[in-house]
Formats: structure tokens, C-alpha cells, sequence
């Protein structure tokens, strides 16, 4: 075996017919390696030899790959409640502001924002719902505008921009902007989501600050497919988004909406619900 080899070799000066010793197949001892004496042994170094430097590539590959993506990774695992201690923040959790988010936007694109904001106050079960404040539905009526601006942005989260060129066309809309924007550099922290809704509008009917803002940070495309998902983990983490019990409330309230359309139609209606999985 290898350690009588290595034995031998080591001893080979006090043997004194070393090299007439003989193995059982007949090859001289002194003739013998490791190659020869262990071929498994050999041949598994050689895989070894070939397989480190693959996956050390595959590796490399994988944190690219990952490091590329890591933001639609963990807006994905925020989305899907997965790996949260790795997503939420706990100062987002001890942040005390009235409102998740300050929406502004010019009215004329209040019919868009209406849709946006019921996927995020009444979203699908499992997802988190926000608090959002809205200035024709949140501000009160006869109080100076400037004020409720510095107010609204000051007692919410995050403050999301509907850029558009009726945003870039509305006074106040400018404002908000600033207002937030000052914010962010008071807090010394990223709480200004802007969302391009069509084709970002010329840079030349932008303000300084703004065009500043694009050019060193992100903002949201309404045409990526992977919008809500980013809009989500960009908005204020949550843990515990689902309560015990609410998916099969929920299927149930589900289903006895259905239930009155059905019947309303004229179509015999399942009396039970198909409940989720807890």
C-alpha cells in the first residue's frame, strides 16, 4: 500500500536487495510511483485539479449574476415574504410618520395615480397595504397649499413623484419636489421615489435640483415589468404583512362577491370556497 511505499523509499538504504524486491504482478519496487500504485487516487487529483477552477467560475458567475440583480432579487423576496431579516430595516419599523408615502402628481394624471394607489391601499392577499396621502383627498380645505406641502412630505416616509410633463408643467408640483428633496438631505437618507410614467420628459424643462437628482439616482419605469415589485421594496418595509387567518378570510370574502355576480347572472353558484394553503 502507499504507506509501506513510502516506507520503502524512506528505508531504501537499509534494505540490502532493495532493488530486487518484486511486487506480486512483478514490477521492482524501486520502479513503483504513486501513479502507478494508486490510479484512483491519481485520477481523482486530476478531477479535482479540473473541477476547482470550474467552480470557482461558477461561483463568480453566480455573485454577478446576483450583484447585477440585486435589486430585483430582493424586491422579489420582499414581495414574496421570503428572507425579510435580510430586506426589512429596523428603522423603518420604528419610524412613527403618519403616512407610508406622499404622493404627488399633477391632476391631470390623477386618473393613473387613482389605479396606482388602489393596487397599494387594497393590494392582492399577502402583500403589504400603505398609508398613503393624497392632496385632494388628505389636505384640508383653506389651509395655505405651501404648508400642507412641507407638512405632508415632513409626516410621510417616502414621498413619490409622478414625474410627467404635466408634473414638470404644475407650479406646485415643482415645489413638492424641492420640499422633498430638501427632506432627503435633511434626513441624510434615500426617501424620494421618483416614477416616469411614458418617456422621461426633456431635461430642459427640468429644474437644476431635478435633473441633478436623475443623473446620480434610479428611478421607476411604469412599463417594467417588474414595477409594483420594485415600487414595493422601495416603499417602507413591513414584516408580518399577513395576519393569521386574513388569506382565508380574504378567499371567503372573495368568494362571496363571486357568489352575488353569479347569482345576479343567473349562474348556480359553489357553495364552497377553494381555500388557500396556510
Amino acid at each position: 500500500n502507499l504507506a509501506l511505499l513510502k516506507f520503502i523509499y524512506g528505508s531504501w538504504k537499509r534494505v540490502e536487495d532493495f532493488n530486487q524486491m518484486r511486487c506480486d504482478n512483478g514490477l521492482f519496487i524501486s520502479e513503483l510511483s504513486v501513479e502507478k500504485l494508486c490510479p484512483s487516487l491519481n485520477a481523482a487529483s486530476k478531477y479535482l485539479t479540473i473541477a476547482m477552477p470550474v467552480l470557482a467560475l461558477l461561483v463568480f458567475c453566480i455573485c454577478t449574476i446576483f450583484y447585477r440583480s440585486r435589486r430585483i432579487i430582493r424586491a422579489w423576496l420582499y414581495n414574496h415574504q421570503f428572507c425579510l431579516w435580510c430586506v426589512v430595516e429596523e428603522e423603518e419599523e420604528n419610524d412613527e410618520r403618519i403616512y407610508d408615502a406622499f404622493i404627488s402628481f399633477s391632476h391631470n394624471d390623477e386618473k393613473f395615480v387613482d389605479e396606482l394607489v388602489a393596487q397599494l391601499e387594497r393590494p392582492p392577499v399577502g402583500l403589504p397595504n400603505y398609508q398613503l396621502c393624497l392632496h385632494h383627498r388628505d389636505w384640508l380645505a383653506g389651509e395655505w397649499i405651501p404648508d400642507q406641502i412641507v407638512r405632508s412630505v415632513a409626516s410621510s416616509k417616502r414621498t413619490v413623484v409622478i414625474l410627467t410633463e404635466n408634473f414638470l408643467d404644475s407650479f406646485w408640483g415643482k415645489l413638492e419636489f424641492r420640499t422633498a428633496y430638501q427632506q432627503v438631505l435633511k434626513d441624510k437618507r434615500m426617501r424620494l421615489i421618483i416614477i416616469v410614467k411614458g418617456e422621461l420628459p426633456p431635461r430642459d424643462k427640468m429644474d437644476t435640483e431635478l435633473q441633478t437628482y436623475l443623473s446620480l439616482n434610479t428611478y421607476l419605469k411604469y412599463d417594467d415589468p417588474f414595477f409594483m415589485e420594485r415600487l414595493r421594496y422601495a416603499l417602507p418595509h413591513k414584516k408580518n404583512t399577513v395576519e393569521p387567518g386574513s388569506r382565508i378570510t380574504q378567499a371567503i370574502i372573495q368568494h362571496s362577491d363571486s357568489v352575488g355576480k353569479d347569482q345576479a347572472n343567473g349562474v348556480k353558484p359553489n357553495h364552497l370556497p377553494s381555500l388557500p394553503m396556510l
